[in-house]
Order: structure tokens, then C-alpha cells, then sequence
């Protein structure tokens, strides 16, 4: 199944555009959100009743200091709604698409959609083509431990390869050239609304690979 969700234009914090692309004309983020060395997650917001932001006291201890953050997500008007909340992971630029693994908590009282929060992923093929690849949170592996009152979403370098083709809709040709590429870009997307769900959702050890982000504190290296 091609990734056809609504989406949302971010301007602020990425270029999201041509919401009916499907894998032949993806959606593609584009990230100028600064941040020091290493690995930095940078949440924001835009349009009605969206953004995103750390909150104490809302999370699991922390990697550092004892305030329990937890990454809050919110947009609080309809799906259809020129809006989301994201929050930008940049200093993955140039990594090998086919080594990378994701995964988050999700506080079971917010929602875990087909489209919301995802990871939007965007990737250069060897080709030369752009593709954005589309994780959504129901679509993660969501076996894992996790403490009472939140699920583990996971998403493996060998489940992202598996649904290029089986749900996003890539053809072999495609995923293959995807699965050759290299990292142009991450972010996490909440744009679907309150008309589908309570419209917002708190997420804690956000994972890129090695790197766990459980508080602002744990930005760069």
C-alpha cells in the first residue's frame, strides 16, 4: 500500500510537499534546524494547535538528572488541518539507509496511528533518486518490553527493507535502490488529528541507532 496519508507542508523545519506522491514522487524533508555536534532532536511545530516539546515529569527517568522528560507531540484541529507537530533529528546525514534502526515508548493514553507520529525518513538512492520512506507507529514492532502504560514501536534495518515493498508500496527496483542509499534526512511527524484520536502522544527513548534521546540533555555527542 503507497503512504498516501494527509501530511503536512512544514515550512518551518522541512519541505513537505505533494501529500498524493507515492513512491514515485515522495514526500522529501529538507533540515536546516542547527544544533551543535552529533546527534541533536530538535521539536517544533506549525500551523492550529500543533507543536511539539519536552515535558518533565510526563517520561521515564532520564539518561541524565532526575526530571522524566518525555517528548510531548500534539495537534489538536482535524487531520485535514494544514498542521503537525515534528520534531527534527539531524547528524544522520550520509549514514547507510540499510543500517538504520528506529524505535520510541509511546504512553499508551496518545495515539499510535497507521500515520502518526511516524518517522519520515529521506533517502538518496544510488540512482541518484530522492525517496522519502514513511514508518508509521501501528506499523512498528510493537513486541518489545516496555514498562506499564507504554508500548514499545520498533523498527528493524531488516522490517524497513520488508516494507518498502509489502506496505509502502516501492517497487523491487526502487527499494533496492533505497536500501543502497544514504541517509538525507529524519524526522518524527504528528499530523493526524483530533477527528481520528485524542490528538496527541508522548514519546520517550526516541533510538537512532546507538543514540537515545530520553531528555534534551542528551543532544550531540
Amino acid at each position: 500500500m503507497k503512504r498516501l496519508l494527509a501530511c503536512a507542508p512544514l515550512a518551518v523545519a522541512m519541505a513537505l510537499a505533494g501529500c498524493d506522491g507515492g513512491a514515485t514522487d515522495p514526500l522529501r524533508p529538507s533540515f536546516d534546524r542547527g544544533g551543535g555536534p552529533g546527534i541533536n532532536l530538535q521539536p517544533g511545530g506549525f500551523g492550529e494547535g500543533s507543536f511539539a516539546a519536552w515535558k518533565s515529569q510526563e517520561g521515564l527517568p532520564d539518561n541524565k538528572g532526575n526530571a522524566n522528560f518525555a517528548l510531548y507531540i500534539q495537534k489538536m484541529t482535524a487531520t485535514a488541518t494544514v498542521a503537525a507537530g515534528f520534531a527534527v533529528i539531524t547528524g544522520v546525514e550520509g549514514k547507510p539507509f540499510s543500517e538504520l534502526s528506529l524505535s520510541w515508548l509511546h504512553r499508551n493514553d496518545g495515539w499510535c496511528g497507521a500515520g502518526a507520529p511516524r518517522w519520515n525518513v529521506g533517502v538518496t538512492g544510488t540512482s541518484g533518486t530522492d525517496y522519502t520512506v514513511f514508518l508509521g507507529c501501528s506499523h512498528a514492532d510493537q513486541t518489545g518490553s516496555a514498562p506499564d502504560g507504554w508500548t514499545s514501536d520498533a523498527f528493524s534495518p531488516a522490517s524497513i527493507a520488508t516494507q518498502l515493498t509489502t506496505l509502502l508500496g516501492f517497487s523491487a527496483e526502487q527499494a533496492a535502490d533505497i536500501e543502497a542509499g544514504t541517509v538525507t534526512g529524519l524526522a518524527i511527524i504528528f499530523d493526524e488529528g483530533t477527528d481520528v484520536g485524542p490528538g496527541f502522544v508522548f514519546l520517550d527513548n526516541i533510538t537512532v541507532n546507538a543514540k537515545t534521546f530520553t531528555s534534551p540533555g542528551d543532544n550531540g555527542n
